[in-house]
């Protein structure tokens, strides 16, 4: 893998647009903030998230359930729907704010610009469609004008691309195994060459053979395409044979950025600690331990720190003073108070 700079945080918008140039990106967050409206109140489902995506990397997004890493692929996709609601932010894809645009000009840019593979296959594709029909109405709604002999050579070609066999063409989606429905759900995904691609727990429910027959597919499309990915999952595994960089979420905010590499060898936040310190090691045997206490509920978080409940080296600080997501280390970037404590102590 490469050792590629990571450029998430909150720097100065001056500092924001040098780095870009220099770092050529493709995809830009700058304090996007979600919240889904209820009857108790406004649930912050994500909470001032900014990070950057380089033409070509993939980048991670890592957390225990409720920490907004779905949120976020559904509001860069613009397909957050009430009660949720993207109260600020922007997002610039390839220089455009994407947040800004008309709902058609947004709807048009879906698949032809930016793609999102959901997790459950089953829930994305049409029951009652062949899975080439299905295909072809992505280009329709798209203004592609394909014959039919050329759309069917078409399909033929995208499915090979994607591992399936062209007979798959003609079936429905009940007729396909997991695996089977999880790649058709790529090929609509990149049927217009996407220049990013959000995949969300894309093998969930799938075994681990299969897994990692679906993540090889995805990995040899993302370097055909030389499309920028985002992968959202549980799975430490995962990400450490597949991205470049990782972004640890907890309670809506981004805690800690690094390169996979860096963050498996040295984790710097609390929760990136105990995250990978309760991964299975053939290394060491001990009995398996994993992290005491619960997240804390987005409708009323906790004063400071959100993982100040929860952390073993919480300071009087932390449960007052939220911090900041800042670069710590080279190409690190971690949200903690510890580290503002080496700073003084220096």
């Amino acid at each position: 893998m490469n050792d590629v700079s990571p450029r998430l945080g909150q720097p100065r918008a001056a500092e924001i647009t040098r780095q870009d140039e220099e770092a050529g990106v493709m995809l830009q967050v700058r304090d996007l903030r979600v919240s889904y409206l209820t009857s108790r109140g406004a649930v912050q489902a994500v909470n001032g998230v900014s990070f950057t995506l380089r033409r070509g990397e993939a980048l991670g997004l890592v957390g225990e359930s409720g920490s907004g890493k779905s949120t976020i692929a559904l509001a860069l996709m613009r397909l957050i729907k009430p009660p949720g609601v993207i109260e600020g932010g922007q997002v610039f894809l390839d220089g455009r704010d994407i947040l800004a645009l008309p709902d058609e000009e947004m709807r048009r840019l879906r698949l032809a610009e930016i793609a999102l593979i959901t997790q459950g296959a089953m829930n994305s594709l049409n029951p009652v469609m062949r899975i080439r029909d299905q295909i072809i109405d992505a280009w329709r709604e798209h203004g592609e004008v394909v014959e039919r002999g050329e759309a069917e050579e078409r399909v033929r070609d995208l499915l090979r691309w994607v591992g399936l066999r062209p007979e798959v063409a003609r079936m429905y989606p009940h007729e396909l195994s997991g695996g089977m429905k999880q790649r058709a759900v790529i090929a609509i995904a990149i049927s217009l060459r996407p220049k990013v691609i959000i995949a969300d727990e894309p093998t969930s429910a799938l075994d681990v053979v299969v897994q990692r027959q679906i993540m090889q597919t995805l990995r040899r499309i993302q370097r055909d395409l030389g499309a920028a990915v985002i992968l959202i999952g549980h799975d430490m595994g995962l990400m450490a044979q597949f991205v470049d960089r990782l972004g640890v979420m907890y309670a809506g905010k981004l805690v800690e950025v690094s390169p996979i590499r860096e963050i498996f060898r040295e984790p710097l936040h609390p929760y990136g600690e105990l995250l990978i310190a309760s991964l299975p090691s053939l290394a060491r045997k001990a009995e398996f331990q994993g992290i005491p206490g619960l997240p804390p509920s987005l409708l009323d978080p906790p004063p400071g720190c959100p993982f100040h409940p929860r952390c073993p080296h919480v300071m009087e600080r932390c449960r007052v003073e939220v911090p900041v997501l800042e670069l710590k280390r080279p190409h690190r970037w971690v949200a903690c108070h510890l580290y503002q404590v080496e700073e003084g102590s220096a």
